[in-house]
């Protein structure tokens, strides 16, 4: 469960709309990490901003990546 609620599309503000439509065709998916921190809008402009100089030079399926996540996350003991 998280700790920090998830700013869900449909609760979203307009600016907040546009970042995820962004982050959803940079990644194939919404993942939660961006929906927490959407928490502060400011912020997710932030993040996402570097991390849509990253996402076009990635060369790994949505899925490939997803799985690289899952398996890094239990490597380092963490939830996912």
């Amino acid at each position: 469960m998280a700790r920090i609620s998830y700013v869900n599309k449909d609760q979203a503000s307009d600016e907040v709309k546009e970042i995820y439509s962004q982050i959803e065709q940079g990644f194939g998916t919404l993942p939660n990490f961006f929906k927490a921190m959407a928490q502060s809008p400011e912020a997710l402009k932030m993040v996402w901003g570097i991390f849509s100089q990253v996402v076009p030079s990635w060369k790994l399926s949505p899925k490939l990546l997803e799985l690289a996540y899952i398996r890094a996350s239990q490597l380092n003991g963490c939830d996912y």
